[in-house]
């Protein structure tokens, strides 16, 4: 059982913890969705942000590796009686998905995590014929009261970042890996949120 396996029943709760970023990164993503779009999402954990968009979404296919995180996403969909969801356990790298399928493809908090993000990247521009969107903590540097010590917890239970970025970083990361984002904005927070959107408008 993996990290994310273990921590799926408590992670809406380290969500919560920094919820005037998160928020605004949901209001965000849903508001760069338009109406009857189709939308895909990696990484989507909880499903946070697949709720989040789905009563504008013509449709979402709600991604990712841990089967755990994809069952709390599950039961909260039903229970917002949202049908347009679908969810299924994928990878980064091939989802499987045709190309140009999605409108909007997201992958939030996961390219910092992994060894290839490059190839990620190129999966993620691959499906997309709009926008990708790809949300990150800013955690470098930072020094508040609860911020370290909460991430040091988490690096305890398994949490293992490859990066942590400031904004500057997470620009010059992005343009590395394939990734230009054509607008940049940072949510503050205990944890600012960055979200950069990629136009490929093909």
């Amino acid at each position: 059982m993996t990290f994310w396996d273990l921590c799926a029943p408590f992670y809406d709760r380290a969500e919560r913890a920094n919820a005037v970023a998160h928020e605004g990164m949901l209001r965000c993503v849903r508001d760069l969705t338009p109406r009857g779009a189709t939308v895909f999402e990696a990484a989507a954990g909880t499903g946070a942000i697949s709720l989040a968009v789905a009563d504008k979404a013509e449709r979402v296919l709600s991604t990712d590796l841990s089967k755990q995180m994809l069952a709390v996403a599950r039961k909260k969909a039903q229970r917002k009686g949202l049908t347009n969801i679908t969810f299924d356990q994928r990878d980064i790298f091939d989802t499987g998905e045709p190309d140009t399928t999605y409108d909007v493809v997201v992958a939030a908090q996961v390219l910092h995590l992994i060894d290839k993000p490059d190839q990620a990247a190129a999966e993620l521009t691959r499906i997309s014929r709009g926008v990708v969107i790809a949300p990150v903590c800013l955690l470098k540097g930072l020094k508040g009261l609860f911020v370290r010590p909460t991430v040091g917890v988490w690096r305890m239970l398994g949490f293992a970042p490859r990066r942590e970025f400031d904004a500057d970083g997470y620009l010059a990361f992005l343009r590395e890996i394939g990734l230009p984002p054509d607008s940049f904005e940072v949510i503050d927070g205990a944890m600012p949120l960055a979200v950069p959107v990629s136009r490929l408008d093909r």
